[in-house]
């Protein structure tokens, strides 16, 4: 097939075939950089997508490619093609093939995929077609969502006539009937799936029912070989939940999955006349005064906890509890205030270490 492109764009002769359409590969001359040019044909709804996709050039995600540019495709009004950003590496389907992940291996694969649909849902997008041959590794590792084909916006048009998805990733309330709406829950089940192979190279037989089957119980994510901390498990399994209402937010994913990628990586620095660091996991710190009061706190890996304390003892002017997480930053005051003499103020910091990929 003949596919006729802007003349700024250059094909190189590479082409790839996809979902809903071919992939051209070109070179952006204005620019001198690769593009991916991907053709949807038979839109139904031109100007609709059109629009969309326009609104997804404003997204700006490390984990998402980025599209650059929409047309009309001149041999063809029914074609329209998608510009967008090139990544060469393989994608995910790809390399779950050939490789056997760690456990840090695999919850950096999940946080990069929970970042990317979170900063889609971010900005009011429904991808709609999560699974492991739209995304790609780079030649960083660093993990690309792509395909957009699908889209939809939230509130706007998250309705559709008819199955659309794929199978397998595919929600179970996309199968309910002729008029189907849904909700960012659809991204996140088909996270849920994702995560699910990228571990055991295949979906549980009941999810592959049409529609899923849930009379059944779903295998537990505790029962993966790679022995996730049972909070992420705990939370890998609420993704595939039958009822949307019960999935979590992609947010909520990132945020737990980065908390223990980041597991004993934090610092802590607390100023009580000169000043003291603190980092070692399982390390307990005893701040005693006489006279005013006493507080230990235990770096437990991912949070530095309030383990024990005696007398009047405040974290930013509230009174402390048994097992209090420490804010990043605050200041610890023992005494009650009665004298203000007989008071110590502790300051308490904590480093903001990022995930590194």
């Amino acid at each position: 097939m003949c596919y006729r492109v802007p003349d700024r764009y250059v094909p190189t002769g590479e082409k790839l075939s996809g979902g809903m359409g071919d992939v051209l590969i070109c070179t952006d001359t204005y620019l001198d950089r690769p593009v991916a040019i991907k053709f949807i044909q038979n839109v139904q709804d031109e100007n609709r997508l059109v629009d969309e996709l326009n609104a997804l050039q404003k997204l700006r995600s490390k984990h998402v490619v980025q599209i650059f540019d929409v047309f009309i495709d001149q041999q063809d009004n029914a074609r329209i093609g998608i510009v967008q950003e090139y990544v060469s590496g393989q994608d995910l389907l790809t390399l779950i093939n050939q490789t056997s992940f760690s456990l840090d291996q695999y919850l950096k694969i999940l946080y990069q995929l929970a970042s990317g649909i979170s900063d889609i849902h971010a900005q009011g997008v429904i991808h709609r077609d999560i699974k492991p041959n739209n995304m790609k590794i780079d030649q960083e590792n660093i993990l690309k969502i792509f395909d957009f084909g699908l889209a939809r916006f939230t509130g706007r048009n998250d309705s559709t006539q008819g199955f659309t998805g794929t199978f397998g990733f595919a929600a179970p309330e996309l199968y309910h009937g002729d008029y189907v709406s849904f909700t960012n829950a659809i991204d996140t089940y088909a996270f849920g799936v994702t995560a699910w192979f990228l571990s055991k190279e295949e979906i549980p037989d009941s999810l592959l029912k049409t529609p899923p089957n849930f009379t059944t119980s779903l295998p537990s994510f505790s029962s993966l070989s790679l022995k996730l901390p049972a909070p992420v498990s705990q939370l890998l399994d609420l993704t595939l939940s039958e009822d949307p209402k019960n999935r979590p937010a992609m947010s909520k994913v990132r945020d737990l999955l980065g908390k223990y990628l980041l597991f004993g990586k934090h610092k802590a620095l607390i100023v009580l006349g000169r000043i003291y660091s603190f980092e070692k996991i399982d390390q307990v710190v005893k701040l005693d005064v006489p006279n005013q009061g006493s507080v230990h706190i235990k770096y437990n890996g991912l949070d530095f906890v309030i383990e024990f304390f005696d007398g009047a003892v405040f974290v930013n002017n509230k009174s402390v509890l048994q097992g209090q997480v420490l804010p990043k930053s605050c200041v610890i005051t023992l005494g009650d205030g009665s004298r203000s003499k007989n008071r110590s103020f502790i300051t308490f910091d904590i480093s903001n270490p990022e995930v590194v990929l």
